[in-house]
């Protein structure tokens, strides 16, 4: 079955890689990034400690934080999610905790469990942190390799992925995305697992297709996964729509992306080199318009 897996990808990425010729960079470089439904960009820099909003024209508004563990400031920020337009969520990887701010880039609240003296509450190191569309916030701690889900009125729910999970245990799990029918995937590489809202383990997607996956992006509609250089999507039943070559989308210097996120019909990459906004191959031209109506 994984051998007509890499067959159908190896055609579908053998077809035409031929993009418009659309491209925008900014000179910003990080290691994560959202985009929220109206074009503004954050990008998270974990050397600097700093958050940066970008317009939807890839202009610089505002850059909050440096290094610090007081309410605003940030050690090693891991990932940044904003793609409701209201709120911005920082997992402060150093710090033990999620950061929360408005739209405004202004400080609204911060969650910390680490010091619990309940352990099924308690997250230590994250790396990812999502909002579901039922307004539960899921963490990725790295530290106790599992999953803490978040219920609206800020109270820890249950954590899942752990010793008891059976085929579904995490072992080094990095990152998370919400995707189609609220389901949670996570990034445990070289697995993609995925669970139910609820913390059910469900499967693993595509079992030995993926070698060095290092990031994954997921909405109601796809889910797509960067493994190495190529760029995999899948629909919402995790058939495959294809698989594309980084390189040749991003029509510039050869080095690897970092982080990518797919939103508003574009694709956003960070490489070494600064930020690239492509249109999103996998998509028809009228599809690759935004909440707004307006095309990128």
């Amino acid at each position: 079955m994984n051998l007509l897996i890499h067959i159908l990808l190896a055609f579908l990425m053998g077809r035409a890689l031929m993009l418009p010729p659309t491209e925008q960079r900014a000179a910003v470089t990080g290691s994560s990034l959202d985009v929220d439904l109206y074009g503004s960009v954050y990008v998270l820099n974990a050397e600097k400690a700093t958050l940066t909003l970008l317009d939807r024209d890839l202009m610089t508004i505002t850059v909050i934080g440096q290094p610090g563990w007081d309410n605003g400031r940030f050690d090693k920020p891991a990932a940044v999610w904003a793609r409701n337009g209201m709120d911005i969520f920082v997992a402060d990887y150093g710090n033990h905790r999620i950061q929360r701010f408005d739209r405004a880039m202004s400080f609204v609240s911060s969650l910390s469990t680490h010091d619990s003296d309940e352990p099924e509450q308690r997250f230590g190191f994250p790396t990812d942190v999502s909002l579901s569309r039922l307004g539960d916030l899921f963490i990725c701690d790295s530290e106790n390799q599992k999953v803490v889900k978040v219920n609206r009125l800020n109270k820890v729910e249950k954590s899942f992925g752990g010793f008891d999970a059976g085929k579904g245990r995490l072992n080094s799990p990095t990152r998370l995305e919400i995707g189609p029918s609220d389901q949670v995937y996570v990034l445990d590489a070289p697995r993609v697992l995925v669970f139910d809202t609820f913390g059910n383990f469900l499967r693993e997607m595509y079992q030995g297709v993926f070698v060095h996956p290092t990031e994954i992006c997921a909405d109601n509609e796809r889910v797509m996964v960067l493994d190495g250089r190529r760029l995999y999507c899948f629909d919402a039943d995790e058939r495959p729509l294809g698989v594309r070559d980084v390189d040749s989308l991003e029509r510039g210097p050869t080095r690897p992306a970092t982080t990518f996120v797919a939103a508003n019909g574009m694709l956003y990459f960070l490489n070494a080199n600064g930020l690239y906004r492509l249109p999103d191959p996998f998509l028809k031209q009228e599809d690759r318009v935004d909440k707004e109506g307006k095309s990128p």
